[in-house]
């Protein structure tokens, strides 16, 4: 921790210091949008309610995420931990091209009363546009063309292949996030938040604990400062050759270990070094 505060560390990570890392930006100038979630979705959080409330007035009960990765990791851990408000939408997510789940999902959600959430941060994820032409072909031929686009809603980039779809298709809604969140990082953007709105979820306090968070993570002193301490313990037992973590929780929350196992494992797994977490080990 000596390091962190003489190298200022903490400072240099909240001003988007790129040196931090290494020495050229690329990759990482365009990467740090997820410090600043908070405050950038902050001002749209009635535009959100907003949203959700539309959506339940016109009948609809459930919600199906089609994504991959860390992008559809967070609203699966706020279905399972936070549950449903009452009168707001059943959320799933499917995140397996397994043709079984698929199918499973196929059978559970009727389109009429389904909204299909497409969620790729890139646009192009192959699993991901192969979900929603399933998907999509199938309300198509239940619902058929002036309704279908109305049950779905994308979460892209701007610019994305995805966007270009959702206008050629007339999807209700097509969300554009901040193009510089990684997709492992973007529970705090639309990517998780559209979702949370949809299962009727307290947005403004879920945003003011995580900027509780974030105020004590800009502390200059590591020792006061939660993220960095832990970064600390984190880094320096890797280097020892402690690189296991292993993620123990209670049961109600023991499905916030896969969120932080991809995040610390697609985070630090770089360049032949990495941190290995494991979820759900039994001790």
């Amino acid at each position: 921790m000596q390091d962190l505060a003489s190298n200022q560390i903490v400072q240099r990570i909240w001003t988007h210091d790129h040196t931090v890392w290494q020495p050229e930006p690329t990759e990482i100038d365009n990467r740090l949008g997820w410090l600043h979630s908070i405050e950038t979705m902050r001002p749209k959080l009635s535009e959100l309610q907003a949203f959700a409330e539309a959506i339940r007035a016109e009948g609809y009960t459930q919600a199906l995420l089609l994504g991959m990765g860390g992008s559809s990791l967070a609203p699966e851990v706020f279905r399972v931990v936070f549950g449903v408000e009452s009168g707001f939408l059943d959320l799933a997510v499917l995140d397996s091209t397994d043709p079984g789940a698929v199918l499973e999902f196929a059978e559970r959600f009727e389109p009429a009363q389904t909204l299909f959430i497409v969620s790729t941060k890139s646009g192009g994820t192959v699993e991901t546009l192969s979900f929603f032409k399933f998907f999509y072909n199938l309300a198509l031929e239940k619902l058929g063309g002036e309704e279908v686009g109305k049950h779905f809603v994308a979460i892209t980039d701007p610019g994305s292949k995805l966007e270009a779809i959702a206008a050629e298709r007339g999807f209700r809604r097509c969300f554009l996030n901040d193009p510089n969140i990684g997709g492992r990082f973007s529970v705090l953007s639309y990517f998780g938040l559209v979702p949370a709105a949809l299962l009727g979820l307290d947005l403004a306090r879920l945003l003011d604990r995580g900027q509780k968070m974030a105020e004590r993570c800009k502390f200059e002193n590591p020792a006061e400062n939660p993220g960095a301490r832990l970064g600390a313990i984190m880094g320096e037992a890797a280097a020892r050759g402690r690189d296991k973590l292993t993620l123990v929780a209670s049961p109600a929350l023991a499905h916030f270990g896969a969120w932080v196992e991809q995040l610390i494992a697609e985070s630090t797994g770089k360049e032949g070094k990495g941190i290995l977490p494991v979820d759900g080990e039994t001790l």
